[in-house]
């Protein structure tokens, strides 16, 4: 008699382990895929941001033949000392006395290039970013106006920023300094900060030549007095190519009132140096003996400073200004653990090898954290061909920065 065989409905246990071994094996070499795919379009979302940001402020200085301050301060000070001035005693002393006077940053300066009218129109530039009512019956207040939302001022990758709050991931270049008008120390903001971090020490140079380091700087709302300082068009003689215009800094911008805001609320708009520019490494100051006209804070001289030996060799002080060590925690992506608002005034990214980056001239590139501090040093500064001997740069190779 024959007997048919049994037909099996399923698998065994043999095969839906390896079934379910090829799916893992094809799901662990497909996420790095996805993951990749996704911070690609993360980034380019970015950098599509800041191309918007860059084209309105080059608009702004076309306009106006002069970019906008980076930040803006109402001004109180009568005798003309910079010492007196309302933005030097704003980073230096308790906050609680100088916030009236902290108006606005670039952003607000800008609304009109970035398709917002509406928001220009409404702010009032004679109160603060922070004040809750406006002197206008029907007027929306500043502080209303500044937690908006903007999508174009907020980097995918910013994971610091806040749900329906007034973000900035996007900060401009300041030069080497907070403040170009005197020596500042990079806990600018903090209350009572009369001591500066260990190792951080602001450069003493003098305006004329702090003005040459940066683009954009904080200014007053009159703008008629020593320290206002505006870079036009055809003041960045190193070329608008060469020339950083904005960076990330994923520790701007809201925050709800912290340490280096002197806990008062903050969003983009608001003009503490901290929240709304970046500078390159003040590690280009330490203690040599030599360049005693070029200090930095009250006593120290350029850091590894080098008289050039001819005209074609740069001084060796600039690689300081993106040097990775245990003793400078300031170089591009540095920050990148710290969570407190307006710790790093540096650039400081979402992504993990580096930072996008305007120039002045409209470009974004893709810039590596790890990129030599000299080059690092030439693109942020506009004019370095003009600085004095000791510290002059030579012309800037774009192949030393494109990838």
């Amino acid at each position: 008699m024959l007997h048919r065989r049994r037909q099996r409905l399923g698998f065994t246990l043999i095969e839906l382990l390896v079934v379910i071994s090829i799916i893992g094996v094809l799901v662990g070499l497909l996420l790095p895929a996805v993951n990749a795919a996704r911070e690609a379009g993360r980034r380019t979302q970015c950098v599509n941001n800041m191309r918007n940001l860059g084209l309105a402020l080059i608009n702004f200085a076309s306009s106006k033949n002069s970019f906008p301050n980076a930040g803006t301060f109402n001004e109180t000070a009568t005798t003309g000392l910079v010492a007196d001035s309302t933005i030097t005693n704003s980073l230096s002393a308790t906050a609680s006395t100088q916030v009236t006077n902290w108006l606005s940053n670039w952003v607000v300066d800008i609304l009109p290039y970035l398709d917002q009218q509406d928001l220009a129109n409404a702010w009032d530039h004679t109160l603060p970013y922070y004040y809750p009512t406006s002197n206008i019956t029907g007027q929306p207040a500043n502080l209303s106006i500044g937690n908006n939302a903007l999508g174009v001022l907020r980097c995918p990758d910013d994971t610091s920023a806040q749900p329906g709050q007034g973000n900035l991931s996007y900060v401009v270049n300041g030069g080497f300094s907070l403040f170009h008008g005197s020596s500042t120390s990079f806990t600018a903001g903090l209350p009572n900060s009369a001591t500066p971090a260990p190792g951080f020490v602001a450069l003493d140079w003098g305006q004329p030549v702090a003005q040459r380091l940066g683009v954009m700087f904080l200014g007053t709302s009159a703008g008629s007095f020593p320290w206002d300082a505006k870079t036009t068009p055809s003041g960045i003689t190193d070329g608008a190519s060469n020339t950083l215009l904005i960076s990330e800094n994923t520790l701007a911008g809201f925050d709800t009132g912290g340490t280096y805001s002197g806990g008062k609320a903050t969003n983009w708009a608001c003009p503490l140096p901290n929240y709304c520019m970046f500078i390159g490494s003040p590690n280009v100051c330490g203690t040599a003996t030599a360049g005693a006209s070029l200090k930095c804070g009250a006593s120290n001289t350029l850091n590894a400073y080098v008289t050039p030996a001819t005209p074609n060799d740069s001084s060796t002080l600039w690689k300081q200004a993106n040097a990775n060590s245990a003793t400078n925690g300031d170089y591009i992506n540095g920050g990148q653990n710290a969570v407190i608002k307006g710790s790093y005034p540096f650039s400081n990214s979402g992504h993990p090898s580096g930072c996008n980056m305007v120039f002045c001239g409209g470009e974004a590139r893709f810039i590596s954290s790890t990129i030599d501090g000299t080059v690092y040093a030439k693109m942020i500064t506009p004019a370095g061909s003009k600085l004095p001997l000791g510290i002059r740069q030579l012309p800037l190779s774009q192949d030393a920065f494109a990838n």
